[in-house]
C-alpha cells in the first residue's frame, strides 16, 4: 500500500485517473477518509488526475506524535511536494477546510483553485460566530455523525446511508478535542488570506446542512468577494456523497472555468 512518510505522519494516499491530467486532489471531512470519494473519482479520473487520502488520525494514516491544529495543512503540503505535485486544484470537505487553511498558510503556490464543501475554511466574523453557536445550541448535545446526511437521506437511500457509515467507522478512535472550536477569545479570519490568494474559489453547501448552514456559508462567502457559492438542493451536510452527480456536474464545471483560456 502507498505511504507519504512525511516528518510527523505516515499518510496512506491513493492516485487515480489521467495521469496526463492536471491535479487534484480530494480533502475528506471527520467522517470519511479516503473512501468516501468512490463516486468523484470515476468522474474526475477522465480528465484529472485525482490524489485522496486519510488524514493523520483517520483511515490507515498515522500521527507521529502530538497533533495541533496546523497539522492538516502541514500534511497536505508535505504530500504534494512528496508526490511531486507542483499545484493542485484542492477539494475539501467539512474537516478538510483545515488543511485548506494550513496550506495557504505555508504554500499558497501549490493551489491551483479551492472548493470549499461544507466548510468555510476559516472565513469567519462575529454573524458566523453566532450562527456556530447557535447551531450547536439547535444541535444539543451528541456526536455530529446524526447530522453528516440529509434529513430524508436515511429513509430514501439506505443502503447508500449505510456505505456512508460503515465508510465512518472504519476509522480509528482519535484524540479527545481534536477538532473541537478555536479557544472563545479567538478573532482570527482566513477570508483576508482567501482573497489575497488570487485563486478561483468555490463554496458549496447543502440546502439542509446543519454542521455548515446555507446561512453561515452564505456570510462567509460574503467576506471572500469573487468566490462562487452553490446552494444544492436537498442536500444535507455531505452533499457530495449525498448527491454526486450534482455536486460532480458543478465542480468539473467549475473547474473547467478555472483553468486558463
Amino acid at each position: 500500500m502507498p505511504f507519504a512518510e512525511l516528518t510527523d505522519a505516515r499518510l496512506y494516499y491513493e492516485q487515480h485517473g489521467n495521469p496526463d491530467g492536471e491535479a487534484v486532489v480530494f480533502v475528506h471531512g471527520a467522517g470519511g477518509n479516503s473512501l468516501s470519494w468512490w463516486q468523484q473519482i470515476p468522474a474526475f479520473g477522465e480528465r484529472y488526475s485525482c490524489t485522496v487520502y486519510d488524514a493523520r488520525g483517520w483511515g490507515r494514516s498515522l500521527a507521529n506524535g502530538k497533533h495541533d491544529r496546523g497539522a492538516f495543512g502541514r500534511d497536505l503540503a508535505g504530500l504534494l511536494e512528496f508526490l511531486d505535485v507542483d499545484s493542485a486544484h484542492v477539494i475539501a470537505q467539512s474537516m478538510g477546510g483545515r488543511a485548506v487553511a494550513g496550506l495557504l498558510r505555508i504554500a499558497p503556490n501549490r493551489a491551483r483553485s479551492l472548493v470549499l464543501c461544507g466548510t468555510n475554511a476559516g472565513a469567519t466574523n462575529d454573524r458566523v460566530r453566532e450562527i456556530q453557536a447557535n447551531l450547536r445550541v439547535e444541535r444539543g448535545r451528541g456526536g455530529l455523525a446524526r447530522y453528516a446526511l440529509g434529513p430524508s437521506f436515511e429513509s430514501e437511500q439506505p443502503a447508500r446511508a449505510l456505505l456512508y457509515h460503515q465508510i465512518r467507522r472504519l476509522n480509528p478512535p482519535r484524540e479527545r478535542d481534536i477538532l473541537g472550536p478555536p479557544p472563545a477569545n479567538y478573532r482570527g479570519s482566513t477570508h483576508e488570506m482567501l482573497v489575497d490568494s488570487g485563486l478561483p474559489i468555490a463554496f458549496v453547501v447543502g440546502e439542509h446542512d446543519r454542521i455548515t448552514s446555507p446561512e453561515l456559508i452564505h456570510e462567509s462567502h460574503s467576506l471572500v468577494p469573487g468566490a462562487d457559492l452553490f446552494v444544492m438542493e436537498g442536500a444535507g451536510h455531505s452533499a457530495y456523497f449525498e448527491k454526486p452527480d450534482v455536486f460532480n456536474d458543478y465542480v468539473l464545471a467549475f473547474l473547467l472555468e478555472s483553468e486558463p483560456h
